[in-house]
């Protein structure tokens, strides 16, 4: 196997004492852009807030931000992971994590994005995609959160 081979201390993340806290001074704000970003649109479709604006036209000012949030986290994401792999690996908060962050992402660029840009969405199918956005979005904080005490 390709990770019980893998040595941490000779990654240069590991050997810089500045390098993780910057990576992670870049992943928690980029995360925080993204998902609130997309927060904002959930709000719209769950009727609670910013009511002037259409979720479609939310979606697309916001879209831009929550692409290069998502980016840049993933990018920061897959670099801290690097520094100690086998510990992320067998720590089952980050597989959570992991897993619906990779929820979030198809979900956010499929259901949830058809129907906030469909200007005939029900308010059913508004209220249950903002919802379930927000729950998947929540979840994977909390991965992130709950990673330190697994």
């Amino acid at each position: 196997m390709l990770l019980a081979a893998y040595d941490p201390s000779t990654n240069p993340i590991n050997i810089y004492g500045w390098a993780f806290p910057f990576l992670e001074c870049v992943h928690i704000p980029s995360f925080a852009l993204s998902i609130g970003t997309i927060a904002l649109v959930d709000v719209r479709l769950l009727g609670l807030g910013l009511q002037r604006q259409a979720p479609a036209q939310l979606v697309k000012d916001t879209s831009a931000f929550t692409l290069a949030g998502l980016i840049t986290v993933i990018v920061s994401g897959v670099l801290l992971f690097s520094t100690d792999p086998l510990h992320y690996y067998y720590n089952s908060a980050f597989r959570f994590k992991v897993i619906c962050l990779v929820l979030g992402i198809v979900f956010n660029f499929t259901i949830h994005r058809k129907v906030a840009l469909n200007t005939d969405s029900s308010v059913t199918a508004s209220r249950l995609a903002g919802a379930a956005s927000l729950l998947i979005w929540v979840c994977v904080v909390f991965g992130g959160v709950f990673y330190s005490f697994y």
